[in-house]
């Protein structure tokens, strides 16, 4: 426990990291501090926080983390999928059966920002996706969903499920699919933000998919990381897990659908990019000239 309470400086997932356990874990340790366990009734929660008004939506994988503020105002759900749209740029697709664990926590962010969430985990303890208040939040409902929900246990102990290895998935084909250069990314997200070209940014994980659909303005690198620093989204991408990175073509309806997806060394989705569709429309020619401007592989 003390060792868990020293990590705390330490964004949760790396420090979960570091001692050996999971993120889930790392939270159920500040059960009675900082942390409440509630119970995995999922989709009631999703549909409480429609009450919330804005939140700042959070999903990521290894290598890439996806956030979007945004309202849960149109939560659909049934069975075990769900999905929010909001009409501002965020959308989710949620898949509950991947959902276990469940925690509000309340921890400290950068320049000792107070940060208050709800967590969702899976069964191996891996975070799904997080909300998290922003200062447009209604607290006084987030406060009764917590009441409502809370756990009637609150243990600082939680068993996890060890996640079985999955195969690695089989890189794209030539043909419909073309190898582009690693650094693809960069090139599409600048002259993204440079035209003003609306685009759809795609993170996902087994347990949640979040998309931004809308024009983008700031991109930057940081150290390891190579951003997108929006007021309303942010990307956060680890370049150096980039392994492949392909231009994807597919038929529709409405002509040939053209995305940019980065995988990494496994074969997983890292990233998808591709330009903002209306239904009954075909992609944008702004997005299409950004997708023949891309530096070709020269790998073999």
């Amino acid at each position: 426990m003390l060792r868990l309470r020293e990590e705390e400086k330490l964004r949760a997932r790396d420090a979960a990291t570091r001692l050996g356990v999971s993120e889930a874990e790392f939270v159920a340790a500040k059960v009675g501090h900082e942390a409440i366990r509630l119970q995995p009734d999922f989709a009631d929660i999703l549909r409480a926080l429609s009450g919330v008004g804005e939140v700042l939506a959070l999903t990521r994988n290894e290598h890439c983390v996806h956030e979007k503020h945004g309202t849960f105002e149109a939560v659909a759900i049934e069975g075990q999928t769900g999905s929010v749209r909001d009409g501002g740029g965020l959308e989710l697709q949620l898949f509950l059966s991947r959902w276990h664990h469940a925690y509000k926590l309340t921890d400290e962010g950068e320049m000792g920002m107070i940060m208050t969430s709800l967590q969702f985990f899976d069964a191996d303890g891996t975070a799904v996706h997080k909300v998290y208040l922003t200062e447009n939040s209604d607290r006084d409902a987030f406060d009764a969903i917590v009441g409502r929900f809370m756990h009637a246990e609150q243990s600082n102990e939680l068993d996890v499920t060890p996640d079985a290895p999955s195969p690695d998935t089989t890189p794209p084909a030539e043909g419909t699919h073309t190898r582009v250069a690693p650094g693809a990314l960069r090139v599409a997200l600048e002259k993204a933000a440079e035209t003003g070209a609306p685009i759809s940014v795609v993170v996902g994980n087994p347990g949640a998919i979040q998309i931004h659909t809308g024009p983008i303005s700031k991109v930057m690198a940081t150290g390891p990381w190579y951003n997108i620093l929006d007021p309303r989204f942010n990307m956060h991408l680890h370049e150096a897990a980039v392994d492949g990175a392909w231009v994807v073509r597919e038929p529709s309806a409405d002509g040939v659908v053209t995305s940019l997806e980065l995988i990494d060394a496994t074969g997983r989705s890292i990233v998808q990019i591709s330009g903002e569709r209306s239904p009954g429309k075909p992609q944008s020619p702004a997005w299409r000239a950004i997708v023949d401007s891309l530096p070709l592989s020269h790998a073999a």
